[in-house]
């Protein structure tokens, strides 16, 4: 046996495995190098050790007596900072299997400073420095003893830190899991809010969180939803797309990590007038959908030192994407909800006004005649001459309630839109129109002969509808205007009456009050075809009136063959 297999096999049976072994229970990194380092320094008798490990930032551990001379601790601290300054760097070494062992004397101290890597394959990860006094150096045998415990604490190191990473990423998945459980519950927006942040508050380990989302038309973020230990803002505030380090991420659509706002001249200073607290780190990201944002999570004031890197921002996104997703289906949600409220309200208007017509009309009409007809019946007694005269008044009363049912029922159902087209649809409701309101109505459609798509059509005849019953109801006007035209690649449709007028902005602002919905139904109808309605009003001679119009391209309202045979 030679003598270099000798000393293998000394330092193998010579090696502490019992504590050696008991590192190996150890799950935290720190505790393990802590402990590693200490039983180094007991096994080789050192008076002190350092221990480098590569993280972000590095780990630094001491024990032992570090109670040098001013020159000892300084180049010990030098020989620290230079193993920092390698380890973020690529450092390797070509031969992988051996940590070499390095002496250093440190002055005329009387004291010598052994330097050895851990390794990860050729990669360096750390070091490892033991301080000896002069003589007390680890002989030939002792080198192989510790250089087969640092290659061990190498490895151990190694998969302890995979391990937390291994761990870490199970945490967070799982987490995820319960984000999307969480957001796949409900489409109530403010619980899928306030859910959204307390779960990334939680699991970025951060102070409080805030939820902003645009406001296309003001170009404003809106505060919707805050969290945490510190009220951040009060909901609803409001500010600029080009204010402070959200509207930077809400304009540009990208994340940001800011860990120190004092030192980014995005920050503005009015996030912190409304609350007591102090804003110190941000990492916010965009919420987009399909590349478009539509708002800002901001986490603010992360518990750790070291401040959010870029695995935090990694979680953010991952997280904001499935709230962006969850956010739209729950503003789809409401949506529907609010069309099917409107339809209802719909239906109930339409209910109400054909009970109102039926009772002011028709059913006022039948009543009349019921009465008449007993009239007749007593003067066949009395005076059977008068009865003819009363005959003419009863068939008059019959004609009239006909042509009011006819109007009723043209109104719920124009059957001559369907079978015969827009233009002669509008000619029938205006005929009817002449012989039972009070009002006049002049049609201009002289310039017009397109077939329009039935549902276009049958938009505009509700837009129409809907006009000329506002007309009835409010304006008091003795003409109304109803022409349609075409102007250049648009369908010109314009309601026009002489009445006495209204404040467009003050009904449209107070819908919710009225309870009536008749302009914002026109706006609704318009959409559905693609179509622009303005409705301009005044209440001041000479311009007195209404005018409502309506533009759609023709491309969408007239049916394709009618427009490739004309245009």
């Amino acid at each position: 046996m030679s003598r270099e297999q000798s000393l293998e096999q000394r330092a193998a049976s010579l090696i502490p495995l019992d504590q050696f072994i008991e590192l190996v229970t150890h799950r935290d990194l720190e505790e393990l190098l802590t402990d590693a380092l200490a039983l180094m320094i007991r096994t080789f008798n050192a008076k002190a050790g350092s221990l480098i490990f590569a993280r972000v930032p590095p780990l630094r551990i001491r024990q032992g007596e570090f109670d040098f001379d001013k020159e000892v601790a300084e180049q010990i601290t030098r020989w620290e900072k230079t193993i920092e300054n390698r380890i973020n760097s690529t450092w390797e070494i070509q031969t992988p299997r051996l940590s070499p062992i390095t002496i250093h004397p440190l002055s005329d101290s009387g004291l010598t400073l052994l330097t050895i890597p851990l390794l990860s394959q050729m990669k360096i990860i750390g070091s490892i420095g033991l301080v000896f006094e002069v003589g007390q150096e680890p002989d030939n045998y002792q080198h192989h003893v510790l250089t087969r415990f640092v290659r061990g604490i190498s490895n151990m190191a190694q998969l302890t830190e995979e391990l937390a990473v291994t761990q870490q990423r199970l945490s967070q998945l799982g987490l995820l899991y319960q984000v999307g459980q969480t957001m796949a519950s409900t489409f109530d927006l403010t619980k899928l809010l306030n859910d959204t942040l307390q779960l990334t508050t939680s699991v970025i380990d951060a102070a409080a969180s805030a939820l902003m989302l645009i406001d296309e038309q003001s170009n404003e973020l809106v505060f919707e939803v805050t969290h945490g230990v510190e009220k951040v803002v009060v909901p609803r505030e409001r500010i600029s797309l080009d204010e402070g380090i959200a509207g930077w991420v809400a304009t540009h659509g990208e994340p940001v990590i800011v860990n120190d706002v004092s030192k980014d001249s995005r920050f503005s200073q009015k996030a912190d007038a409304h609350t007591s607290s102090l804003t110190r780190s941000i990492a916010a990201v965009p919420l987009q959908i399909k590349g478009k944002t539509i708002g800002v999570l901001e986490v603010l004031n992360k518990f750790s030192a070291d401040g959010f890197d870029e695995e935090d921002l990694r979680l953010i996104l991952t997280l904001t994407t499935q709230a962006a997703i969850a956010i739209e289906n729950a503003r789809l949600y409401q949506s529907l909800r609010e069309e099917r409220d409107r339809i209802i309200q719909a239906q109930d208007d339409v209910r109400r006004e054909l009970s109102r017509k039926l009772h002011d009309g028709t059913v006022q009409f039948l009543a009349a005649i019921a009465m008449d007809v007993e009239h007749v019946g007593r003067l066949l007694k009395l005076k059977p001459e008068a009865v003819f005269a009363e005959l003419d008044a009863l068939r008059k009363l019959v004609h009239q309630a006909t042509r009011e049912a006819r109007i009723v029922l043209f109104e719920l159902r124009p059957v001559i839109l369907e079978s015969q087209g827009l233009v002669p649809a509008l000619r029938s409701y205006v005929n009817q129109l002449q012989d039972s309101d009070e009002f006049a109505v002049h049609l201009d459609v002289s310039n017009f002969d397109s077939q329009l798509d039935p549902k276009v059509a049958g938009t505009i005849f509700s837009i129409v509808q809907e006009a000329i019953n506002n007309v009835k109801k409010h304006a008091h006007a003795r003409n109304v205007w109803l022409n349609l035209a075409i102007d250049r690649d648009q369908l010109v449709v314009g309601i026009k009456d002489d009445g006495q007028g209204f404040d467009v902005k003050a009904i449209e602002r107070d819908y919710d009050q009225r309870g009536s919905f008749g302009l914002l139904n026109m706006h609704e109808r318009a959409e559905l075809i693609d179509g622009f309605l303005v409705i301009e009003s005044s209440q001041v001679e000479p311009e007195r009136g209404t005018v409502v119009t309506l533009r759609v391209l023709l491309n969408k309202a007239v049916g394709p063959r009618w427009l490739n045979h004309k245009y």
